[in-house]
């Protein structure tokens, strides 16, 4: 009898489990260039290995949507300017967004450390724009 209830608990774990390790597609290989602006990035997934892919990849219509940054009808404003969420460079570079962009979340990981911000936050030099 206990047997046949830790059986039924474990396929029940599974049955719930499985789903969600499909809904996350496999990581790109690094090496992907973010090449959208003038100062291109070139972003390695194995470096954010203990970010959710959902903190980047935000939700679009309530569901989880792994594409590109730049897809079209998503962030594919190349005007610097534009503050919409529309504009790319905002969507990488605000600090006061709904979702965390890549600057706000390496701020957050620099905290007080200077030489760590500037090498994380930095426009020329830094590990984003070399």
């Amino acid at each position: 009898m206990k047997k046949m209830f830790l059986t039924g608990v474990l396929a029940l774990a599974v049955a719930i489990a499985m789903p969600a390790l499909a809904a996350a597609p496999k990581a790109p290989a690094d090496g992907l260039k973010m090449d959208k602006t003038k100062q291109p990035v070139v972003f390695n997934h194995s470096t954010h290995q203990t970010v959710k892919c959902g903190e980047c990849h935000h939700p679009v219509n309530g569901k989880e949507d792994y594409q590109k940054c730049a897809t079209a009808g998503c962030h594919d404003s190349m005007d610097k300017k534009d503050k919409s969420a529309r504009g790319y460079y905002h969507a990488i570079h605000d600090k006061n967004t709904k979702f965390k962009t890549c600057v706000g979340c390496h701020l957050e990981t620099a905290g007080a450390d200077a030489a760590k911000k500037k090498e994380l936050t930095g426009c020329k030099g830094s590990k984003c724009h070399s």
